[in-house]
């Protein structure tokens, strides 16, 4: 009891504190009783890509009328079952869920009546949790219900509240698990989502109670991937409007033994629209960024609801050569490889801009794997272009560019301390006709030899190799310190080789790689704006030597099919296997990396397989050579 009174009392105090609130004269901005705008993502020149409002859909219902009374009756019953009684607080269910809060411990109840819920959360800052915002929205609750009907609320209530899985709103929610309403079957796509044709109609009683229960915790509750907690929760729904007399005990009879029966677990609306793996790795940067809000629920919600400008980097133009590069190189005819592609900008405005993408064929095809985005993902065996990782290593550890080692075709190290058990490699010059049995760093980087930049690894040690290439810009942690490491064995994507070369081409500055250059909320002001921050992490003159001897692959190398109208550095990889081939490159103004070959296993590109045995040097070095070509329209040689 004495616990009791003191919660009482905190409450009255509060509630005394706020008075000077609520004599405030509290006024609504009518703009956001509209309903959240939807997100847009432009390209770098102001083009929109699309806007986000796919996976989140939001169909407003326009009148009380058309959202059925069993729908609206499980809604209060279970979120404020007083709601026609109240003047927007709810004092009664304050001081029950306080009670209740300090047996418990803890927070096991709220008392938070609708209207409080939806004006805390459209006119309050959201991401605010204090006594003061408390306060506010206590007395703003009863000041808005002055000025708008029951129904008004309720009604905005339903078009604003989430459902989960991407659905605002009691459409979008209805549509979201339950399907299209049987009138859309029959109505064009520019009929659709009118007013008279609403699935929220439709629903049935154990369906309303299920979208009821979800509003509290719509992930804990998910029916999809928690099932039976679902149920449980739609038959408290239930058992709530029984006891509030919405219901009959035959109807909650039946409606308490039915099955929850849903659509396929699908986003309710899939449209195409350009550099679509772009915007979904965009996308996923916001909502992992804890600088756009303290939980990725709330991000979400701002992300497609918040109505903001995204700005990207992204090219559209170059994205559309870019992709039509290799569809015309590989074309998807069901028996070819498939290719990745990343374009950066290096130097100036752009520095680390993300000017073009490609992850794969098709982002909105069949495929189990048509999303995953083969550019930006895990990654695949980057071959011999991790070679100018090592030539860095040894440069800033001293060595020369001329330093000499043999060229056997095939070499045994045996050196446990460093490399483990006895490593073979092959691939040197010992099996060509009248060739050097020596090979300088220069040559062996140009020809791809092995063997030389093998015993190179020995002499630099894994673990500066490694050091080597987080510092050119590969996330930490990302290979591991193993000899191998020097030949590509670890799985490396073209986002990160791209940014790693590209630090070559600054002459030892390394910059992050970046997709978004500004956000812009709906009143002007900017929620992010990007800043390159470019550091020295390679000497200037080691960064120098390396581009002269990449320079070298492609003039007279194995990237001699990568040659533009200019000077250009790049190195082929390919796995021993075959499986990967890449070929990564860059100018002063742009570095790119591309990747060829099959998504879903490690399979030989050889012959029957493939048209051709496919190498760094190979489709990937042609790809790059037309995707850079596009890429320098407009800047001088």
């Amino acid at each position: 009891m004495r616990r009791h009174a003191v919660v009482i009392a905190v409450i009255v105090s509060v509630l005394a504190a706020g008075c000077s609130v609520e004599q405030r004269d509290i006024t609504f901005d009518v703009e956001k009783l509209t309903t959240a705008q939807s997100s847009r993502i432009y390209d770098r020149n102001g083009v929109l890509i699309t806007e986000l409002r796919g996976e989140q859909r939001r169909t407003d219902v326009t009148d009380i009328a058309l959202i059925p009374e069993v729908v609206r009756n499980a809604v209060v019953a279970i979120e404020d079952e007083r709601f026609y009684e109240h003047d927007g607080v709810d004092l009664k269910a304050i001081l029950r869920a306080a009670r209740s809060n300090v047996t418990a411990g803890g927070i096991s109840q709220g008392g938070s009546t609708i209207t409080q819920q939806y004006v805390g959360n459209v006119f309050l800052d959201r991401s605010e949790q204090t006594v003061t915002r408390k306060i506010e929205e206590f007395f703003m609750a009863r000041r808005f219900e002055q000025f708008f009907t029951k129904d008004f609320i309720l009604l905005r209530y339903l078009n604003w509240v989430y459902f989960g899985n991407g659905a605002y709103g009691i459409e979008a929610a209805a549509r979201q698990y339950f399907g299209a309403p049987a009138c859309e079957l029959a109505t064009t796509a520019a009929e659709r989502d009118s007013e008279v044709c609403l699935k929220v109609t439709e629903l049935t009683l154990e369906q309303a109670a299920l979208l009821a229960g979800l509003i509290q915790r719509p992930s804990a509750f998910d029916p999809y991937r928690n099932p039976q907690d679902a149920r449980r929760r739609r038959n408290l729904v239930l058992e709530r409007m029984l006891v509030n007399g919405f219901i009959t005990n035959d109807e909650y009879d039946r409606a308490y033994n039915e099955p929850i029966v849903l659509i396929e677990d699908i986003p309710i609306l899939e449209e195409r629209y350009p550099a679509a793996h772009f915007v979904e790795d965009v996308k996923q940067w916001f909502l992992d960024n804890d600088a756009f809000g303290p939980t990725r629920e709330y991000r979400t919600q701002l992300l497609f609801e918040g109505g903001l400008d995204i700005h990207t980097t992204i090219d559209l133009g170059l994205q559309v050569r870019a992709e039509a590069t290799v569809e015309a190189i590989l074309p998807d005819n069901g028996i070819n490889p498939d290719a990745a592609a990343t374009v950066l900008g290096v130097g100036g405005a752009e520095d680390g801009h993300v000017l073009a993408m490609v992850g794969g064929r098709d982002f909105f095809g069949d495929d189990t794997d048509a999303k995953f985005n083969l550019a930006s993902g895990k990654g695949r065996q980057a071959g011999s272009a991790m070679k100018p990782v090592a030539l860095a290593t040894a440069l800033t550890r001293g060595l020369s560019v001329t330093k000499t080692y043999d060229a056997p075709d095939e070499l045994e190290i045996d050196r446990p301390d460093i490399c483990g058990p006895l490593w073979t490699i092959r691939g040197g010059l010992g099996s060509e006709p009248e060739a050097p049995v020596e090979s300088n760093l220069i040559e062996g980087m140009r020809r791809s030899i092995n063997t030389v930049y093998a015993q190179l690894m020995v002499d630099v040690r894994p673990a500066n190799f490694v050091t080597m290439a987080e510092r050119l810009g590969l996330e930490p942690g990302r290979i591991a310190p193993v000899c191998a490491g020097v030949l590509g064995t670890e799985d490396v994507n073209t986002v990160e080789l791209a940014t790693m070369f590209s630090t070559f081409a600054r002459s030892g500055r390394q910059a992050d790689p970046t997709m978004v250059t500004s956000i812009i909320q709906p009143d002007g002001t900017a929620l992010y704006r990007h800043r390159t921050d470019d550091v020295p992490v390679l000497d200037p003159s080691v960064a120098n030597q390396i581009t002269w001897v990449l320079q070298g692959v492609i003039t007279s190398g194995t990237g001699h099919r990568a040659a533009i109208d200019r000077p250009a550095a790049g190195k082929t990889g390919t796995a021993q296997n075959y499986a990967d081939a890449t070929f990564v490159g860059y100018t002063p103004q742009r570095a790119a990396a591309v990747w060829v070959g099959f998504p879903d296993a490690q399979i030989p590109m050889e012959p029957p397989t493939t048209d051709i045995r496919v190498t760094g040097g190979t489709y990937p070095a042609q790809i790059w050579r037309e995707i850079m070509i596009a890429a320098h329209e407009g800047i001088e040689a």
